[in-house]
C-alpha cells in the first residue's frame, strides 16, 4: 500500500519527515521533492510533472493509469470538472509549475486523504495521524464530530474528529492556489432506480462481478461460510481460500467455513489468530485514526494479522451486503410507513415519559412516534446514542457548545430529502457508511498490516449498477436475493442459500474480559470527567448496564472505542 503527504505554500522539511515517520505503517513514503514554496513526499518516485498518488485508477481503456498519465489528463481539464477516473486513488496534483495543487479522491472513498489549511499553508496526507506528528495542527476535538460520531458510530462528512483537520470528500477536487481553498464535486452516483427483470440483472451482476475480479491481481480470498466470498471463488476457481480461525465468542463459523470449502472442491488454507489482549486492542485504536464504534473492528484485526504472515494480497467480500441487500430491514422499514397513517403518534409522545426505563420499549417508541419524519423515524433505531440518550449523557457545557455549534446532522440530512426510506438509506450507506465506516476499517487495519485488500463488490461499474435497482429486485425474503440467483448452477444449494452472519460483541470468556479491563483502564472517572464532554454517572451507568440489552451494549462499545483513542 502507498502513502503520500505534503505542505503547500512553505518550505519546511522538518514537519515533512514527521510527516513520513508516522506513515512508514502504510508504506514506505522514501520520495521525497522539497522547493521554497513546497514540500511533498509518495511512495512512488516523483517526477517534473507532480503527481502523487495512492492507489491504482484506470482512465477509460487504460487499466493502470500512472501518475505522469494522470498529470497529463489533469493539466488538459484547466480547472476542475467531472472525471473519468475510475479505480481506487487519492492524489495530489501539482500544477502551473506547483502554484495549483488539487487533492482528489474517487468516488466511494477507497483511499484517504486528510487536508489542514493554515495560516499561509495547506498540510495533507493520507492519515490523520500524520498531520497530528507535522506539529502544525493543534490538536483540540472537533465537539460537533463527537456528536456525530455517538449518534452514527463514525465521523461523518468532510470534518474530522480533530478541529481544523478535514477529509477530502469521495468525488470531489479541492484546488488550492493564491492561499485558497475551493471543493468541486468531480463524480456522483445516479440513484433514479430503472427496471429490470430480476433473471436479467442477475445475469448482467455475475458479468459485472467477473469483470471486477479480471482487474484485481490477488491470488487468494479471505473466506468465511457465506455467499460473497463463495461467488467470488465460483467465478474464479483459482483464487486460493484462505480462512482465519478465530475465539467462538466473535463468530462461530470455522465448521460450516470448512464445509463450503469441501462442497465446492477447494483446498482450504486455514490460519489461526491470536489471542485478544490488551496491547492488541490499543494498537487497533491507534490505527483507526478516528474512533469507530464497530465490533467488527478487533476481529478484523486479528484476521489481518494472521492473514499477513502468510501472503500479502487479497480480494474480500467487503461491500456485498451494502450494496446487494445483505440489510433488508431497510425494506422492511420502508414497508412499515405504509401504515403511518394508523400510528396515533401524539398519543405515542404522551405516553413515552411513563414507560419504563428499558432502551428497547423507548427506542421502539421513538420510532413510532416520529414515523412521519423519515430521518428521525430512523435515526431512532440505528443511532447508538438517540437525540435523548445524548442529551442525558452530555455535561451542561458539552450541550451549550453543540447547541451553538448547531445540533444537526447535515451529512445526513441531506439524504432524506424524499419519501423513500429506502433510496434515502443507500444514499445514506454510500456518503457515510461505505466510506467512513466500512472502507474507513478495512483500509486502516489492512495498511497496518502491510496487506492491499481489494473489493470487487465495490467496482465502480458494479456499484453503478446496484444502486439503480429497485427494491422489488435487490430485495426478498432472504437477503442478497440478486447475488444468490446469479450464483445459482455455480455453487450447492447448501452454500448459496446460507444465512449471513455477523461479528458479535463478546458477551462472556476472555475476550470480554480484555475489553472489560481496558475499559476499566480507560472510561475512568477522572478521564472521563477531564473531557468536560460526559458526565460520569451516565457513563457509569452504561457502563454497569452493559451486559442487558444490545442497545446498551453498543453504547458500551462506542465509550471505549472513543476513550482508548481519545
Amino acid at each position: 500500500m502507498n502513502a503520500i503527504c505534503g505542505i503547500l505554500g512553505r518550505r519546511d522539511a522538518s514537519a515533512l519527515e514527521a510527516m513520513i515517520v508516522a506513515l512508514r505503517a502504510r508504506g514506505d513514503v522514501s520520495y521525497k521533492t522539497v522547493t521554497e514554496s513546497y514540500a511533498v513526499a509518495a511512495s512512488h518516485p516523483i517526477e517534473n510533472d507532480i503527481c502523487l498518488l495512492d492507489g491504482s485508477p484506470r482512465l477509460n481503456t487504460v487499466n493502470h493509469v500512472s501518475p505522469s498519465m494522470l498529470h497529463g489528463y489533469c493539466s488538459t481539464l484547466q480547472r476542475p470538472a467531472s472525471l473519468a477516473i475510475k479505480g481506487p486513488y487519492a492524489c495530489a496534483v501539482g500544477l502551473e509549475g506547483g502554484a495549483r495543487w488539487w487533492l482528489m479522491r474517487d468516488g466511494l472513498g477507497r483511499r484517504p486523504l486528510y487536508y489542514f489549511q493554515g495560516s499561509g499553508f495547506l498540510a495533507f496526507a493520507s492519515e490523520l495521524k500524520a498531520l497530528l506528528a507535522s506539529g502544525l495542527v493543534p490538536k483540540r476535538l472537533n465537539l460537533l464530530a463527537v456528536d456525530r460520531y455517538l449518534t452514527l458510530r463514525c465521523v461523518p462528512g468532510p470534518e474530522s474528529i480533530i478541529a481544523g483537520v478535514f477529509r477530502v470528500q469521495p468525488g470531489h477536487i479541492i484546488e488550492y492556489h493564491d492561499g485558497r481553498v475551493n471543493e468541486t464535486r468531480s463524480t456522483g452516483f445516479d440513484l433514479q432506480p430503472r427496471d429490470q427483470p430480476r433473471e436479467s440483472a442477475a445475469r448482467q451482476l455475475r458479468a459485472l462481478l467477473g469483470d471486477a475480479l479480471d482487474r484485481e491481481a490477488a491470488d487468494s480470498v479471505l473466506w468465511s461460510s457465506g455467499i460473497d466470498c463463495a461467488s467470488l471463488a465460483s467465478l474464479r476457481p483459482k483464487l486460493k481460500p484462505v480462512f482465519v480461525t478465530l475465539d467462538r465468542v466473535w463468530q462461530d463459523e470455522a465448521r460450516l467455513a470448512k464445509e463450503s470449502a469441501r462442497l465446492m472442491d477447494l483446498s482450504l488454507q486455514t490460519l489461526h489468530a491470536r489471542r485478544l489482549t490488551e496491547e492488541t486492542v490499543h494498537k487497533a485504536v491507534r490505527a483507526l485514526d478516528e474512533p469507530l464504534a464497530d465490533p467488527s473492528v478487533l476481529p478484523l484485526w486479528l484476521i489481518a494479522e494472521a492473514a499477513s504472515e502468510n501472503n500479502s494480497s487479497y480480494v474480500s467480500g467487503h461491500g456485498a451486503d451494502e450494496l446487494l441487500g445483505g440489510y433488508p430491514r431497510f425494506n422492511f422499514l420502508q414497508k412499515a410507513r405504509g401504515a403511518k397513517g394508523l400510528i396515533p403518534a401524539g398519543l405515542l409522545t404522551d405516553l413515552m415519559p411513563a414507560l419504563p426505563p428499558n432502551a428497547f420499549i423507548r427506542r421502539g417508541s421513538r420510532y413510532l412516534a416520529s414515523i412521519h419524519d423519515v430521518q428521525e423515524s430512523y435515526l431512532s433505531l440505528v443511532s447508538v446514542f438517540d437525540r435523548g440518550e445524548r442529551e442525558d449523557l452530555y455535561t451542561d457545557a458539552m450541550k451549550s457548545a453543540i447547541h451553538e455549534m448547531g445540533c444537526g446532522i447535515p451529512a445526513v440530512q441531506e439524504h432524506f430529502t424524499e419519501g423513500d426510506l429506502t433510496r434515502s438509506v443507500l444514499s445514506l450507506d454510500l456518503h457515510v457508511g461505505i466510506p467512513n465506516l466500512l472502507l474507513t476499517k478495512c483500509d486502516r487495519i489492512a495498511a497496518a498490516h502491510g496487506l492491499n485488500v481489494h473489493h470487487p463488490y465495490l467496482d465502480d461499474d458494479l456499484v453503478d449498477f446496484a444502486i439503480r435497482l429497485p427494491a422489488k429486485t435487490k430485495y426478498g425474503v432472504r437477503s442478497k436475493p440478486l447475488l444468490r440467483l446469479a450464483t445459482r448452477g455455480t455453487m450447492p444449494a447448501a452454500v448459496r442459500l446460507r444465512a449471513r452472519r455477523d461479528f458479535h460483541i463478546p458477551q462472556s470468556g476472555r475476550a470480554l474480559r480484555v475489553i472489560e479491563a481496558v475499559a476499566a483502564q480507560c472510561v475512568t472517572p477522572d478521564r472521563v470527567d477531564a473531557t468536560g464532554l460526559f458526565r460520569w454517572c451516565a457513563v457509569d451507568s452504561i457502563l454497569r448496564e452493559a451486559t442487558h440489552n444490545v442497545y446498551r451494549r453498543r453504547q458500551f462499545w462506542a465509550l471505549v472505542m472513543f476513550f482508548a483513542w481519545y
